[in-house]
Parts: C-alpha cells; sequence; structure tokens
C-alpha cells in the first residue's frame, strides 16, 4: 500500500471513529486492515467463517434493510443485523435455531468482533472504488438516529 494511501486511511479512520465511540481506532487502521477489507463482500466473508453460518450469513445480508455487500451499513445496523444472523446460526441451547456449534461461533467471533470494529471506526473509506452496491443513505441515518450520551 502506498505510503499516502495509508495516511488518507488512517485519517478518515481517526475522524469517523468519532461516530462510535465504541470502537478501537488503532486496531482498525492496524497496518494491512485497509487491503484485508477492501471491497468486502459476503462471498469474501464467507470464506473466513465456518460453513453453518453462510446461509445465515447470506440471509440476514438481505434482510436488514441494507445492501447485501454494504458491511458498513449492517454493522452499524448491528440492533437488526446480529439478531437475524445469532437466531439462524445459535443452537437451541442459545436461543437459535441453528446448527452452528459452541466451537464454530467461538472462531468466529473475533473475526465478526474485527468486521465490526473496523467498519464502524472507518464506515466506508474501504469501500471506495468498490463494485457493489451501498448503502450510505441508511447507514448515516441509522448514525443520525444513534442517542448521543456525553460524559465528562
Amino acid at each position: 500500500m502506498p505510503r499516502q494511501r495509508a495516511a488518507v486511511d488512517c485519517l478518515v479512520c481517526s475522524g469517523a471513529s468519532s461516530l462510535d465511540r465504541n470502537n478501537n481506532t488503532t486496531q482498525a487502521c492496524a497496518k494491512g486492515n485497509f487491503a484485508k477489507y477492501h471491497c468486502l463482500d459476503n462471498a469474501k466473508l464467507s470464506t473466513w467463517l465456518s460453513m453453518c453460518l453462510h446461509e445465515c450469513q447470506a440471509k440476514a445480508n438481505q434482510a436488514d434493510g441494507c445492501a447485501p455487500d454494504d458491511f458498513a451499513c449492517h454493522y452499524v445496523n448491528y440492533h437488526v443485523y446480529s439478531g437475524l444472523i445469532e437466531h439462524c446460526a445459535f443452537p437451541t441451547a442459545l436461543g437459535g435455531h441453528g446448527i452452528c456449534t459452541i466451537a464454530e461461533l467461538s472462531q468466529a467471533r473475533p473475526v465478526i468482533n474485527d468486521l465490526c470494529n473496523f467498519f464502524n471506526a472507518t464506515l466506508y473509506a474501504d469501500y471506495l472504488i468498490c463494485p457493489q452496491k451501498l448503502s450510505a443513505k441508511k447507514t448515516y441515518g441509522i448514525i443520525l438516529d444513534e442517542e448521543i450520551v456525553a460524559s465528562s
């Protein structure tokens, strides 16, 4: 990655992070993340997850109101998105109707946590010049509707 691109990415990352105080900007801007998540779509994400999650992931991507391959939107829309995936993937012991084991879910957790952190911190910075349809209007609408809690 050219030095100039890396500098722009981390500036964008740092600026967007103020939208969500629960993300780790340093981790999101770690070397290699912009290349790793560039133009992320469901096909690429599926290669990082257990087979038991593939159908649930694809269904949730179609059902949460975001464009299917817009992970910035999916992760900002986590109240809807995570419920769809959890209900589908979690075993009955965890309140779902899925076939994933605890071990498979445990392997997916750090992948998903890193993705959520990255896209909550960077929003659309890593989707520049990507082919997929995005849902920026929905994403920014969710952000604008979030309650802001000021602390001193």
